[in-house]
């Protein structure tokens, strides 16, 4: 009954616009009509309904206005917007049109935050909640919170970026501090506290902290350095349809330095980059980078673009770009104005040039500027249609060094040019059943003000006639490229050419096709090879003759043929041919195949009719009952002696893979005497072993060959990725050893509970051997993490991490490593850091939901403030 309810209606939603709402799940519907207006109303335990951009929701009833499109939803209404919010409330009501909304008695869940409010609103993307409180604490379990706030209004932005006004926070349950607006961050732009101390600032500190204004809301970055001084910056965001974001940070020069660094990034962008929201789109970014000066990057850029599309069916675009690099300081200029829509033709202007402020760099394509006539739907009656375009400008540009007047103008000049260009297009209409008439023409010519020129000419005519099973065609088709281009970026190889071709074709029956195609080129004054074709196709079997004529010079050139036949499972086939001016048959070649169930059986030998030898034979089978899948291939080169094949079987995730590269030559002096390679893979998922050996006949030993490991996994509390190489016995050197390993990831050996503390592993780790004692030892992150449980939601972490590059023919120097103490308490954490290599040690204070939580990756744990800017 539930999935006819649902087809029902889904149909109802779908009748007054185009359906945006989906019926997953009802119990019973109802249609109502009330003020005018169509209801729909669904009940269930719960409803399901999936919007069009694929959000579920889920509530006791669902109510929707079918004119308004709008949605009331009642009863347990649980709801994920596009955001990846989860909203959970007595009372909701959506409108699909612009996704505003509005709900009563709401849990919100976003990110690692959760909100409580009597009612909250959604307006473009950015949710209002009056009298809420939230926590990022409520999910780890702690009763009461270790800290939570509540506010007499709430607006939180796409991204878990909110602002909050009256707050008071509580701590363990209890009202400790009141302020009258907050700003939080709870992805990876947050807040950063944190005291650092090394030999040669001494101590610093490091803190950015969030404000909140009627223009924006950002952070002040505050930075000290005891031997060094103060550092200053900002990062704002703005608030309001623009996107506005401005960082600016000076730092003190370091020790030993003249100067200081400072950074700039300011972006005000206004409208929409793809013309889509807006009808305009502006763009400001200006860049100054000096603590980083390496000499290819830009010192400082600035780019001002505008782009603008009028009701008028005008688009303009206008930009103002400067870049201060090592080799150059210039300003481009670009502008584009163009007319999408109206009456032919289409007018286009378009300026791209520059000015160099100091010393000139290297030069570079302008555009200066260029006036375009464009007729996009052109000109059309009785089948001929025109369409084309005019462009006329000035251009500086890398000119064309096969024109001699260009080349002694220099590599780079400038110069004036019209470029013509046009497509002529007409289709007759048929005088009589079966007959067509197609002709083009297409040019395309540059016209310079040095006097010089270059057209691209192209035309063609066809004719084609129809009658009963016979066809005609005949074309002439020519094409002219001449001229000189000043130009390389116009050049076009010059071409001449002149052609008549005739095509015929008869098909008397379904089963037999014979036709012949022919030519005459005009130009050169010779024939065109001349081929006739005959296909025949008498079910099982199948015949194909292709004869090849030159009547320029009176020589047959090349017969081929095939014969085949296909019954049932089985197909067969038998091809070969004549070259008449070598005097020699193509190969001989023999296919068969035979389709088994669930798999194929292939055939195929090749034999060399002027020799009388074979050349090669290929089998191969496949099986694939149910999971499981064999296969098994021999491919044999009777003029190499050479046999290649492989033998796989698979069962499931679990595959078996033996391969081998015989030589079976009988001549001892042959180098290739009795040589074979062979291989064995055996695999389990992201699990593989190899075995690769080479057998030298010669000696009757095997050598050189090599094992390999390697093996990936990644789950809850492990994840690897190991890669092993080891040496086998060969002549010279009979020892067996490990050449290269790397391993990277993470293992936790032993969970920490409250009696006992938790072990793991982590980081990366490579090994080179270069000789019997020399080796490369590499320390990615790698070492230990032991960690306490004190209580139920407090944890301790200890960890060991190395980054060094050891070579022990240099001797093994002492190690260096990093050592990290955190205190958890899931929603806020203190870091303590030591780092032997610089030296130095640094305190960070972190806050926010699962704040000290860590991930193993391939590169150790990984810490989420390590990625703050």
């Amino acid at each position: 009954m539930r999935w006819s309810l649902a087809l029902l209606a889904l149909l109802l939603l779908a009748g007054a616009r185009a359906a945006r709402v989906e019926v997953l799940q009802a119990d019973r519907l109802e249609l109502r009509k009330v003020e005018g207006h169509e209801l729909v109303v669904l009940y269930g335990r719960p409803v399901k309904i999936r919007l069009a951009d694929g959000q579920e929701i889920e509530a006791d009833v669902v109510e929707y206005d079918r004119d308004a499109r709008r949605l009331l939803l009642a009863g347990n209404v649980l709801y994920g917007d596009k955001e990846g919010r989860i909203i959970e409330s007595k009372q909701l009501e959506l409108y699909l049109d612009d996704e505003s909304m509005d709900a009563i008695e709401v849990h919100l869940r976003s990110g690692g935050v959760d909100f409580w409010g009597p009612e909250a609103t959604r307006v473009l993307g950015q949710i209002l909640m009056q009298d809420g409180r939230f926590t990022p604490c409520a999910r780890c379990g702690q009763d009461p919170y270790d800290y939570a706030f509540s506010a007499r209004k709430v607006v939180l932005y796409p991204g878990d970026r909110l602002i909050a006004y009256g707050v008071t926070l509580y701590v363990q349950g209890q009202a400790y501090l009141t302020w009258p607006i907050l700003m939080l961050h709870f992805s990876n732009r947050r807040p950063k506290l944190e005291v650092r101390h090394d030999p040669v600032d001494g101590w610093s500190l490091a803190a950015d902290l969030p404000y909140v204004t009627d223009g924006g809301l950002g952070f002040t970055l505050l930075r000290y350095f005891q031997n060094r001084g103060w550092g200053f910056g900002v990062d704002h965001w703005g608030i309001g349809p623009a996107y506005e974001h401005y960082r600016a940070l000076y730092l003190p020069p370091e020790v030993g330095a003249d100067k200081g660094s400072l950074q700039l990034d300011l972006t005000y962008r206004e409208g929409d980059e793809r013309l889509r929201d807006l009808p305009y789109y502006a763009n400001f970014h200006l860049k100054y980078d000096d603590a980083w000066p390496l000499p290819e990057q830009p010192h400082w850029s600035i780019t001002g673009e505008w782009r603008q599309k009028g009701k008028d069916g005008w688009r303009r675009s206008f930009s103002l770009s400067r870049r201060d690099l090592p080799d150059q300081n210039r300003l481009w200029l670009n502008a584009y104005v163009r007319r999408e829509s109206g009456p032919d033709p289409k007018p286009s202007l378009r300026l791209k040039t520059y000015f160099d402020l100091g010393e000139p760099g290297p030069p570079a394509a302008m555009t200066i500027p260029e006036v375009t006539l464009k007729w996009v739907k052109g000109w059309k009656y009785a089948g001929f249609s025109i369409k084309g375009s005019v462009s006329a400008g000035g251009y500086y540009d890398r000119t064309n060094e096969l024109n001699r007047s260009a080349r002694a103008a220099g590599v780079w000049a400038g110069a004036g040019r019209v470029f013509v260009k046009h497509a002529d297009v007409y289709d007759a209409k048929q005088p009589w059943p079966g007959f067509n008439l197609h002709f083009e023409n297409r040019f395309s010519g540059w016209y310079y003000d040095t006097g010089e020129r270059q057209v691209d000419w192209r035309n063609a005519l066809s004719l084609e006639q129809k009658l009963g099973a016979l066809r005609f065609k005949t074309a002439v088709r020519r094409t002219v490229v001449e001229g000189e281009a000043f130009f390389a970026r116009d050049y076009r190889r010059p071409v001449h050419t002149l052609v008549l071709d005739a095509q015929a074709g008869w098909r008397p029956t379904k089963e037999l096709n014979l036709s012949a195609k022919g030519g005459w080129d005009v130009w050169q004054g010779e024939y065109k090879k001349l081929t006739a074709s005959l296909s025949w196709t008498p079910r099982p079997f199948n015949l194909s003759l292709k004869h090849v004529y030159d009547p320029q010079t009176g020589l047959n050139q090349s017969s081929t043929g095939s014969i085949g036949y296909k019954a049932g499972n089985f197909s067969a086939s038998l091809s070969s041919g004549y070259d008449y001016q070598k005097g020699n048959y193509a190969p001989l070649a023999f296919k068969g195949s035979y389709a088994l169930p669930g798999g194929n059986a292939l055939f195929n030998h090749v034999y060399d009719l002027d020799t009388g030898r074979s050349q090669s034979t290929k089998f191969s089978i496949s099986l694939q009952p149910g999971q499981n899948r064999y296969s098994l291939s021999e491919s044999y080169s009777y003029e190499n002696e050479r046999l290649t094949g492989s033998l796989t079987t698979s069962w499931g995730p679990f595959s078996l893979k033996l391969s081998h590269d015989t030589f079976l030559v009988s001549d001892p002096a042959d180098p290739n005497f009795r040589h074979s390679k062979l291989s064995l893979a055996a695999s389990w998922r992201e699990h593989k072993l190899l075995l690769e050996e080479n057998w030298n006949g010669r000696l009757g030993r095997f050598g050189p060959g090599h094992f390999s490991v390697s093996s990936r996994y990644t789950g809850v509390n492990r994840t690897w990725s190991l890669k092993a190489r080891w040496h086998l016995p060969e002549e010279g050197d009979e020892a067996v050893y490990l050449e290269t390993a790397s391993v990277s990831g993470g293992l936790d050996v032993l969970a920490p509970t409250t009696e006992h503390p938790g072990f793991s592993l982590q980081g990366g780790f490579e090994y080179v051997r270069y000789g019997p004692d020399d080796r490369q030892l590499k320390f990615k992150n790698f070492g230990f993490t032991a960690a306490w449980v004190a209580d139920e939601h407090t944890r301790v972490f200890v960890t060991t991490l190395v980054n060094q590059e050891v070579r022990t023919s240099e001797g093994w120097p002492p190690l260096e490593p990093r050592f990290i103490f955190t205190l958890d308490r899931c929603c806020w954490a203190f870091q303590f850091t030591i780092d032997a290599a610089v030296p130095s040690a640094k305190l960070s204070f972190m806050y926010g939901g699962k704040s000290a939580g860590f991930l193993f990756g391939e590169s150790g744990i990984h810490y989420p403030w390590e990625d703050a800017p």
